[in-house]
């Protein structure tokens, strides 16, 4: 296996996808916030499945409730993109997130597989809040440390079609079937508040966990410095230092960090097929009294 370093990450070539190179990779994202794989033949969904066992947990859907299933996956491998999950706006075009968001539980790590790829658009970015939060003044780093981000929640009651809902899910029923790893609906698992800043599972860093498109203030701050934190830490955050952009090659794998990194997709123009799937680390499961469920909605940051 050859590791080569690709800015705050890692392009890894001639992976075998044994056990010994899942731990190895498994290490590279605790060291990074992404690993791509190329490779120059397709990929088998079975062995794709095989492979991120060896790392993790593979978060399994219902194949005859989740249209977007890969067949034969037994619903390990979903479809991502227009029409299907994480179908983004018409042209396909995906705004920042992670996999836990606003969620007491979502995946460590999201493994994308470039199965039919497309010529026009489609380049997929990757942010390191870990190297971001390691840059701050020391100022800044003391106040987010101790302090929880408040989140934006949603119900079933409100419009389906609004930015919230259309990143992730195609329409209302996907949104109910789609499952966590531990067999609750998604939705479900929702809280009101997370801290800012987490201990990464596998490297034991310090790191930023900020998908700010869901993040409406910050506890123990007056309202005018959780305005001013939140706005320091998108700017810094989202700045080109921590930003990699990955234009698809066919067959390429991405396992991206879910803890300090978030990730985007650009439009694109024609069909283009990407099988997801989402690992939880062994041992790593999370659960929702981990969490704050308040009742209150968090004022707008």
């Amino acid at each position: 296996m050859i590791i080569e370093d690709t800015k705050f990450g890692y392009t890894v070539k001639n992976c075998n996808y044994s056990e010994i190179d899942a731990k190895r990779i498994k290490q590279l994202i605790g060291d990074g916030r992404f690993v791509v794989i190329k490779n120059e033949r397709p990929v088998d969904s079975n062995l794709l499945v095989d492979f991120y066992s060896s790392i993790g947990d593979v978060v399994k859907q219902n194949p005859d409730k989740v249209s977007a299933c890969v067949e034969g996956s037994d619903g390990y491998l979903v479809k991502a993109g227009k029409g299907k999950l994480f179908s983004g706006k018409e042209d396909g075009e995906l705004e920042w997130h992670c996999a836990g968001m606003n969620r007491s539980q979502g995946d460590d790590i999201v493994a994308m597989y470039m199965a039919i790829s497309t010529t026009e658009g489609g380049n997929t970015y990757f942010s390191d809040s870990q190297t971001a939060f390691r840059d701050l003044d020391d100022d800044t780093k003391k106040m987010c440390q101790g302090i929880d981000a408040k989140y934006l929640t949603y119900t079933l009651d409100e419009n389906l079609a609004s930015e919230l809902y259309k990143n992730i899910f195609n329409d209302a029923q996907t949104m109910m079937e789609f499952r966590d790893i531990d067999g609750n609906a998604s939705y479900e698992t929702q809280v009101k508040r997370k801290p800012l800043v987490t201990t990464h599972p596998i490297s034991g860093a310090s790191g930023l966990y900020f998908p700010w498109s869901v993040i409406r203030g910050f506890t123990g701050l007056p309202p005018q410095e959780q305005k001013e934190l939140y706005r320091k830490l998108k700017k810094h955050t989202m700045d080109e230092k921590y930003v990699y952009e990955h234009k698809w090659d066919p067959y390429d794998i991405v396992l991206s960090d879910q803890h300090h990194s978030l990730h985007r997709r650009d439009a694109y123009d024609g069909y283009r097929e990407l099988w997801r799937a989402g690992i939880v680390l062994k041992d790593q499961k999370s659960s929702i009294e981990e969490w704050s469920c308040e009742s209150n909605v968090p004022e707008t940051a």
